[in-house]
């Protein structure tokens, strides 16, 4: 895929705007940039609009929204922002299929939400789930605190000799630790901690500190919210983070988002609401359309598509809401899909059961870490640390080693990144194609007098989802009926109004298209197309406009000399 940019390594703040700017500078008639807000280290959340305003108004034509970096080291998602961007642009005028995607819809693309927490990952050894910014307690809680000792750059793990340890020297790989046997008793024993600094004073067993950058904004988002006491970095109240508010408004704001890809890592997999209940729950329909359009994620990036709630969730009761995708979907009825885009397991030959919900077994949890670490040997050779002796100021003499996981486990090492990104876009780009779009199928005036005329109108939905984009919607009441109106030189209305509500139009997902044994046939279905007819008093010659519009499904219009 033609690009700008090169996708071999992961953009830092500065670069990213910068690579944002370029885009913006040379291609500022298809593309926009606005601040949705200003971080806490006054660092602006980004957010683009991209069309070609020459076919009309950005907010008049169906929209799809990406979204990435909800979770700061989530930074592949941050990249196949910039590069599905990035495509569009490049390609547009050369490409023809690229070219009416900008020409007939509308993208949002929001590339980094945690712009403060994204930026501590990039440039420093650590880690953190959202913001850098503490949450619950004002300062740093005794116990172990994550840091690079050896300063390589990695927080790693460090291994210490204790005689109450409950882990030992693999026997048959020593690069690996493997857990003590009940009848262990003789031999060398260790603790495994985060390669870190005892905060406070150092005595007894080594317990982790209480993590102090604990926010997490994918729990901070309105529907499914739970206090901090039920579920971990929830954040004050819904939207309490600066960041999440900004990014509801703008969802708000733009009343044209039909459909919504938020990207995030790792573990390769497609997910999609609800989460906050079983997909049995659901219409029926909503979730064949959400299972149809996985389906095209799987094929062009070879992961799974799995619900939420029925699959991924392994505490059912006690589950994880207060995200973005549940919030898009039970809220404002917006098809909606989690990318969890890599998946390190997978490239080293596991397997992965996401209906299997008991803990592994000793034996396979030491075949993954054999061959990740395989893996990683031969594909991010500089990952890989081995245990290395190290004074520790205050435990003494200690090991240091294990991987990067930064670049491994949570995102793809730089090698890998240009596939990751481009299958995303190519998913992306085809579901942006589901999206809804009027077209008015036909018109036709017939004069019944000198001075009367009867204009006919079909109105029509070419795209795969409905305008009302689900039955979710419908429950909720956000979905708008399609208007129709006719304007221009008329003398009166005899029958009809100059705008008429049509109700919902069906996409062709709505066809009711089933395969037999030994046939395929289309059944009784709601109506894709539907009719209107005014009777008006004009001249012949008269100029009108017929316009068809819904904020889902965009705006279509044709002119007519009567």
């Amino acid at each position: 895929m033609k690009t700008t940019f090169q996708y071999d390594h992961y953009y830092a703040y500065q670069e990213l705007t910068e690579a944002l700017k370029t885009l913006v500078s040379r291609h500022s008639d298809i593309l926009t940039m606005e601040s949705l807000c200003k971080s806490e280290k006054d660092r602006d959340v980004w957010a683009m609009t991209l069309t070609n305003r020459q076919t009309g108004d950005p907010l008049a034509k169906p929209a799809f929204y990406i979204d990435a970096n909800t979770h700061a080291g989530e930074v592949t998602g941050s990249m196949a922002a910039l590069h599905t961007l990035d495509v569009l642009c490049t390609n547009y005028g050369e490409d023809e299929a690229l070219t009416k995607l900008v020409d007939t819809m509308t993208f949002y693309v929001i590339p980094r939400i945690s712009v403060d927490g994204s930026e501590v990952y990039l440039t420093t050894p650590y880690d953190l789930r959202s913001a850098d910014r503490p949450y619950l307690t004002p300062v740093q809680q005794p116990g172990l605190v994550p840091e690079d000792m050896d300063q390589d750059g990695v927080i790693r793990m460090m291994r210490i000799k204790d005689k109450h340890g409950a882990w030992k020297i693999c026997q048959h790989n020593p690069t690996l630790m493997e857990k003590r046997k009940p009848d262990d008793r003789e031999g060398e024993f260790y603790t495994v901690v985060s390669e870190g600094m005892v905060q406070g004073e150092v005595k007894g067993e080594i317990q982790p500190a209480p993590v102090l950058w604990g926010l997490d904004f994918n729990r901070n988002y309105p529907f499914g919210w739970f206090h901090e006491s039920r579920q971990a970095g929830a954040g004050a109240y819904p939207l309490s983070n600066p960041e999440n508010k900004a990014v509801v408004d703008f969802v708000l704001a733009h009343h044209n988002i039909g459909a919504v890809a938020t990207h995030h890592t790792s573990g390769g997999v497609i997910l999609y609401p609800p989460g906050t209940r079983p997909e049995k729950s659901a219409d029926p329909d909503d979730m064949r359309r959400l299972r149809e359009i996985a389906a095209m994620a799987t094929e062009e990036m070879g992961y799974p598509a799995i619900n939420i709630f029925d699959h991924f969730m392994t505490d059912q009761e006690n589950y994880s809401s207060g995200a973005f995708d549940d919030w898009c979907f039970q809220d404002q009825g917006i098809p909606a899909y989690t990318l969890e885009l890599w998946n390190l397991l997978e490239r080293a030959g596991c397997k992965i059961d996401w209906d299997r919900r008991d803990a592994k077994s000793e034996a396979e949890c030491l075949d993954t870490l054999t061959k990740v670490l395989a893996w990683c040997a031969e594909n991010a050779p500089d990952s890989f640390e081995a245990w290395t002796p190290y004074q520790h100021p205050q435990l003494g003499l200690v090991e240091i080693g294990g991987l990067n996981l930064k670049f491994t486990e949570e995102n793809c090492p730089n090698a890998f990144l240009l596939q990751e990104v481009e299958k995303t876009t190519k998913f992306c780009l085809r579901y942006a194609r589901s999206l809804p779009q009027l077209a008015i199928d036909k018109a036709e005036v017939k004069w019944l007098g000198e001075d009367l005329a009867e204009v006919t109108v079909t109105v029509g939905n070419e795209g795969y989802l409905p305008t009302y984009l689900s039955q979710e919607a419908k429950l909720l009441k956000t979905a708008k009926p399609v208007k129709v109106s006719l304007q221009g030189q008329i003398q009166s209305f005899i029958a009809g109004q100059a705008i008429l509500e049509i109700g919902d139009l069906e996409g062709y997902s709505g066809a009711n298209a089933n395969y037999r044994s030994c046939e395929v046939k289309t059944g009784e279905h709601a109506p894709l197309t539907r009719t209107v007819r005014w009777l008006i008093q004009a001249q012949k010659g008269a100029e009108v406009t017929i316009t068809a519009f819904q904020p889902k499904a965009g705006r279509a219009m044709l002119k007519l000399v009567l």
